[in-house]
């Protein structure tokens, strides 16, 4: 979701799952029922993109946490967001 989606200003940071001790995560995915990352049915893996360069926000208006990063392309910076499912969470 973008802030057009999901405004900033009503959402604050309460921390992050970037690893302080790696300064350029990676990219490899967590994907082993075959989904790909903007899938709803995704799950989450600290260790893995593109939740290993989230930071954890929670949003002023209805309490709800949100995981975000910034998609970085070729002429683009794209600001994204998902939800935290915590039946989606995987500890692997």
């Amino acid at each position: 979701m973008s802030d057009t989606q999901w405004p900033s200003q009503q959402l604050q940071i309460v921390g992050t799952l970037r690893d302080p001790d790696v300064y350029e995560p990676g990219f490899e995915e967590h994907h082993p029922k075959g989904t790909r990352y903007e899938s709803a049915e995704a799950p989450v893996s600290v260790k893995h993109f593109p939740y290993n360069r989230c930071d954890v926000f929670s949003c002023d208006q209805c309490s709800q946490h949100v995981l975000r990063y910034t998609e970085f392309g070729g002429y683009y910076v794209d600001p994204r967001g998902r939800r935290i499912t915590a039946v989606l969470i995987d500890r692997n």
